[in-house]
């Protein structure tokens, strides 16, 4: 939406107080995201008596789920657009403008009429292709950059509004994705990170025998773009990993040998009334192959699910202490409108699944406490993404990076101290010396 704006003409801004135009781009996954929005919201709002601020605008998938609601509850907000929407921003805003120059919107916000562009996300919605003349501005820090390699989701978990929120699965081309990959390389980017609900169907067509390989040969074309970058997928479904992609993630230079698969539970039928597929010994046989080929195993879990009782707890406590992942998330359930799950029985109290959350997460950190220690005395590649404020007394400068073992912004990361300068964006030959519970600290060495 920012390359689109900017390429119309309008200058960016990072700080709101200085923004006559501000846009909230919202979550409506679950219900503390969609808190968190409407917060957020309300008090960007407050911009428009505090500073310059003449509109606001919120997007994303809260206004694709709730526009209606939305509409009729929060007079703050000028305009609304969805998902489905975003390469119409430009338009929006020229409309937003112009309805307040034209008299239509009110100082304080109350507006007639409300300004919307949400269409529904179904089969006939196209996955938005990054042609050689997309804009994009990179709004995090560091040297990587996020590229979404499809939309939409069909394995119809019964907890998740995804697919009501975003439509069906839909795949961008493998062209469209390593052009828009080899321009972020160009423009300075290190690491590829793709992303979508569910990165394993990539090109994936119904009734193609070689369809299952797609993403694997993605990553291999990627990893040999000039530049050679380090590439990275998250959200792999576990029954679509295959051998091809295990193989690639492992023996493939540059890509990262990072397998973040979400398993959600291991409780037969906690699975069962998930919708998902799979069984705890299928799950067993591919952690045990992956972790056999050295691969840093990533996963989320979901506990308090209605029918998941003490004992399918301690089932998914047990197996999360056995096999010890690298990284490991978790949320409490959230009954989602729309979704069968938030009218299944025996549910689970809200204060038991806050305990269970608590009781894996503090699991969590020792096991993972354990997996850092493993790597001390390790010599490993470091991506150098930030200089860490200088502390009195220390020798050195202290740099913060990554790993090709840690994702951005949901791992930990490796602080290294350098007698001589690093290059921001470069890779540095770093010695693991101390283990914390989920970050790292080394040395730089010479090459």
């Amino acid at each position: 939406m920012l390359g689109v704006l900017r390429q119309a003409g309008y200058p960016i801004t990072s700080d709101p107080a200085r923004a006559e135009i501000l846009i909230v781009n919202t979550c409506g996954f679950i219900a503390k995201a969609k808190e968190e929005a409407i917060g957020v919201l309300l008090d960007a709002a407050r911009y428009k008596t505090e500073g310059v601020c003449r509109s606001l605008i919120a997007a994303g998938c809260l206004v694709q789920r709730y526009a209606d609601a939305l509409r009729e509850e929060m007079p703050e907000v000028d305009a609304f657009i969805g998902v489905t929407e975003y390469p119409r921003i430009a338009d929006l805003v020229a409309s937003v403008t112009a309805a307040r120059l034209n008299g239509e919107l009110t100082p304080d916000g109350i507006r007639a009429p409300t300004i919307t562009a949400v269409s529904p996300a179904t089969a006939s919605t196209p996955v938005f292709e990054c042609a050689p003349d997309t804009p994009r501005i990179t709004t995090h820090p560091g040297a990587f950059a996020y590229i979404r390699i499809a939309d939409g989701c069909d394995n119809r978990c019964s907890y998740c509004a995804i697919p009501s929120i975003r439509g069906p699965f839909r795949s961008r081309s493998m062209d469209s994705v390593l052009d828009e990959s080899a321009r972020r390389v160009d423009d300075g980017v290190k690491e590829l990170v793709y992303i979508a609900q569910d990165v394993t169907r990539f090109s994936m067509k119904d009734g193609d025998p070689i369809a299952r390989s797609r993403l694997a040969l993605l990553l291999q074309r990627a990893a040999r773009l000039p530049g050679e970058p380090w590439v990275r997928a998250l959200y792999c479904h576990p029954a679509r990993v295959t051998d091809d992609l295990l193989d690639t993630l492992a023996n493939t230079p540059g890509v990262c040998p990072y397998l973040d698969v979400p398993l959600q539970h291991v409780d037969r039928d906690v699975l069962r009334r998930m919708n998902r597929w799979g069984d705890p010994d299928s799950i067993l046989r591919l952690l045990e192959k992956a972790r056999g080929l050295g691969l840093t195993l990533r996963t989320t879990f979901l506990v308090g699910f209605p029918g998941e009782d003490e004992s399918a707890f301690r089932r998914l406590y047990a197996f999360a202490e056995a096999f010890g992942f690298d990284r490991m998330g978790a949320f409490a359930f959230s009954p989602e409108d729309g979704t069968p799950a938030r009218d299944m029985p025996d549910a689970v109290p809200e204060e038991a699944a806050a305990e269970r959350l608590d009781a894996l997460m503090r699991l969590q950190r020792s096991v993972s406490l354990s997996r850092n220690k493993s790597r001390v005395g390790s010599l490993e590649d470091v991506l150098v993404e930030r200089i860490v404020p200088h502390q009195g007394g220390q020798r050195g400068v202290i740099y913060e990076g990554r790993s090709k073992r840690e994702a951005p912004e949901s791992d930990g990361v490796v602080r290294v101290r350098s007698a001589e300068p690093l290059a921001l964006g470069g890779i540095a030959r770093v010695k693991i010396t101390r283990a914390r519970h989920y970050d790292l600290e080394g040395e730089a060495v010479s090459i």
